[in-house]
C-alpha cells in the first residue's frame, strides 16, 4: 500500500479518489503516522429505494391542553 500525507491528499483529492476507486488502496498519514486507509468498496453501497407512494402523516394531538407561557408563569411565580 501506498502512503500519502493529509496535507497532499487535501490538495490532490479528486485525483487520489479516482486512484482508489480503480483499486489503489492508500494509508493516510499525518505527521509521519498513519491515522486512515483509503480503500475502494468491496461491494456496491445499499441505497434506500424511491418511495412508491407520497408521504402521508396524521394530525396529532397536542400533548398539552394548557398555554405553555402560563405554565412557565405558574413554575417562576413559585419561586419568586
Amino acid at each position: 500500500m501506498e502512503t500519502i500525507s493529509v496535507s497532499v491528499l487535501k490538495a490532490h483529492l479528486s485525483a487520489q479518489l479516482r486512484r482508489v476507486q480503480k483499486g489503489a488502496r492508500l494509508i493516510v498519514v499525518d505527521h509521519k503516522r498513519p491515522v486512515a486507509v483509503l480503500a475502494p468498496l468491496e461491494e456496491e453501497p445499499l441505497f434506500a429505494r424511491e418511495a412508491v407512494q407520497p408521504y402521508a402523516y396524521r394530525e396529532l394531538s397536542p400533548l398539552m391542553d394548557a398555554d405553555p407561557l402560563q405554565k412557565l408563569d405558574q413554575d417562576r411565580a413559585d419561586r419568586w
